[in-house]
């Protein structure tokens, strides 16, 4: 049985923290064992290339001197001819009496000054072209020297950079903390679960596409970390403007006069416009509170202190009271709780069930998220949205919205050994800080960690391997324009059905929602000052939905196989072997899956021989 978590505050910041820590570099210390790379070797590698970077940084700055001071030397050349010329040519009308300096003087003038001009034309060829040529040539050199090392710097570490694979991040969050059980894909089974046991859409909607997911369970209760693209149309502002000139006749002194003005008219029109945005949160399925519905915010300001934390508890408690009046008259439920400083934070007024309320948020469990909310040195303090509607909980915080959960192995490619390392590290344990955290407002909750869920029955058959939000995840791994449609110049919403079930694999239909664009234009009447009216040309962009259909094949990998695609060269006998079915695109991976595009149906010989390719 796996360790309970009772403070998850605590817990990260005096155990789990430093513990990844030493299990990420212990298992970065295998990974280069078992690569079998020469690390005092590329050590002395990177030392030369350093050493390199170091002379062509010093050599680019001479040049640049050297390109200033003939650029700066041309320029006073140009000017001496430009004075020269004027002077031969105020020579030639020497008859004018009222200049001062005598025709004579001019020419001598002249002469010095073209002389000074050559003179810096012949420090140009002399001195600085052959200074600039040779210094260039240094700089190649040493840039090919450079280059040269780097090739031998990647070619000695290559065999620890092909040991990576998006696998191993999970891996060594559940070492970590075992109480967090992490799929290697997400099946359907895990989807059916879900579904029919915590009533979870078995679809997201069409404006929705899943560009990566993580699904796993915490004492046997289910949870999936996703992130999706979302598409949402609104409005979007267009201006325009239009300047018109009139006469007007005003009074000056009693007198008529006429005069010319000139004025700007603007004007706007709103279209719909689409606009696109990631969301990222944690959907968790417990059976405890099973009528319970609320929502909290953030209430919190990041530069909140004592003494306005204390304001805004004293404001909450009296709004907390009129809701208290108000539920009564209404024959509704809302009851505050004792511990007033909780009920602001948390904010769930909305709640619908106070006995299940209580009963999931006891004296601990609220000490547990108090703490989280008021963490300024742990954690990310109050910045997650917390919503429960029945067996369901979401949990979406601000800190994970723009962090890369894929654990995508190029994170780490270097050819720096010790760079290799400090990515790895660095990304693994940025990644349960995160990923911990967008957790923690759930661990919080004593109560969803003891309850164990009831027996399910899982169906003997299903019509496809691995759920949506997996197909969906995979195929936007793709270029996009493996599926968009070609007149598409928006981002794209990819959704998917399974249209063949195989041994291992599923073959999804995949359709492109995108948008075309074609320029307008509106005329708006405005009135200018003097009464009469103009058609202001304000432009805008009308965006008309295009879709497109393809289909892609989905293989499940085991452990061997999802490593062995880390290899680029395998790899890229895989792709030759499927370029019948990909011409045009290279099969891309996942943690435990492959994908490629396919005309409509992936045949059974061809995945049996590309079992053969794996074997």
């Amino acid at each position: 049985m796996s360790k309970l978590i009772f403070d998850p505050l605590e817990e990260y910041r005096d155990k789990f923290k430093g513990l990844h820590d030493q299990n990420v570099n212990r298992f970065f210390d295998e990974l280069v064992q078992k690569s079998g790379i020469n690390i005092p070797e590329n050590d002395l590698t990177v030392k030369e290339i350093n050493a390199l970077n170091i002379k062509i940084d010093d050599e680019e700055k001479v040049l640049r001197r050297a390109r200033r001071l003939r650029g700066f030397l041309l320029f006073l050349f140009i000017a001496a001819l430009v004075v020269f010329i004027l002077f031969v040519v105020a020579a030639s009308e020497g008859a004018d009496s009222s200049l001062t300096i005598s025709v004579g003087a001019r020419i001598l003038i002249a002469i010095g000054v073209i002389a000074f001009g050559v003179g810096m034309l012949l420090i140009v060829i002399m001195v600085l072209r052959p200074r600039i040529r040779d210094s260039q040539s240094r700089l190649n050199e040493l840039i090919s020297k450079r280059d040269e090392k780097i090739k031998l710097a990647w070619a000695q570490v290559n065999p620890l950079n092909d040991l990576f694979d998006a696998n191993m991040t999970p891996m060594l969050v559940e070492k970590t903390i075992p109480l967090l059980k992490m799929d290697p894909f997400f099946d359907s089974k895990r989807l059916d679960y879900l579904v029919r046991k915590y009533e979870l859409s078995d679809f997201t909607p069409d404006n929705e596409s899943a560009e990566f997911v993580q699904s796993g369970e915490i004492q046997g209760n289910p949870f999936i970390l996703a992130r999706t693209l979302v598409m949402d149309m609104g409005t979007k502002t267009y201006t325009g403007t239009l300047t018109v000139s009139y006469t007007v006749t005003v009074y000056v002194n009693g007198k008529a006069q006429r005069q010319t003005r000139t004025e700007t008219l603007r004007a706007s029109v709103n279209k719909p416009c689409p606009y696109y945005n990631n969301d990222t949160y944690i959907i968790y399925g417990n059976e405890a509170a099973p009528n319970l519905i609320f929502s909290r915010y953030p209430q919190l300001p990041l530069d909140w202190n004592e003494r306005s934390l204390r304001r805004f508890v004293e404001k909450e408690e009296k709004e907390m009271q009129k809701l208290s009046e108000k539920a009564l008259k209404q024959g509704k439920q809302f009851t505050p709780i004792g511990n007033s400083e909780f009920e602001a934070l948390f904010n769930a007024y909305d709640r619908n069930h106070e006995l299940e309320f209580r009963l999931l948020f006891t004296a601990l469990g609220q000490s547990e998220i108090l703490d989280l909310i008021k963490d300024k040195t742990v954690g990310f303090g109050d910045n997650f949205q917390f919503f429960k509607n029945k067996n369901l909980n979401l949990v979406r915080s601000k800190h994970s919205q723009a962090f890369d959960y894929s654990g995508n192995p190029r994170n780490y490619y270097h050819y720096d050994n010790k760079e290799i390392r400090k990515r790895f590290v660095d990304y693994n344990n940025n990644y349960l800080h995160r990923f911990y955290f967008n957790m923690a407002p759930v661990l919080a909750i004593p109560l969803y960690q003891q309850h164990k869920p009831h027996e399910f029955i899982y169906q003997t058959e299903y019509k496809s391997h691995l759920a949506f939000y997996e197909h969906e995840s995979t195929v936007n791994q793709f270029p996009s324009s493996a599926f968009a449609h070609p007149d598409s110049h928006t981002q794209n919403i990819l959704k998917t059905k399974v249209v063949q079930k195989g041994k291992d694999f599923d073959t999804v239909s995949v359709t492109s929602h995108g948008f075309t664009t074609f320029e307008r234009v509106d005329y708006i009447p405005k009135m200018a000052g003097n009464g009469t009216v103009h058609n202001v040309p304000v432009y805008w962009t009308e965006y008309i939905p295009v879709e497109r259909e393809s289909h892609a094949t989905i293989k499940v990998l085991n452990e061997e196989n999802a490593k062995k695609t880390q290899n680029d060269s395998f790899f890229d006998k895989i792709g030759e072997y499927l370029s019948k079915y990909t011409p045009d695109h290279k099969p891309v991976t996942g943690r435990h899956v492959m994908a490629f595009l396919v005309a409509s149906k992936f045949a059974d010989d061809d995945n049996e021989g590309l079992d053969k390719l794996f074997k």
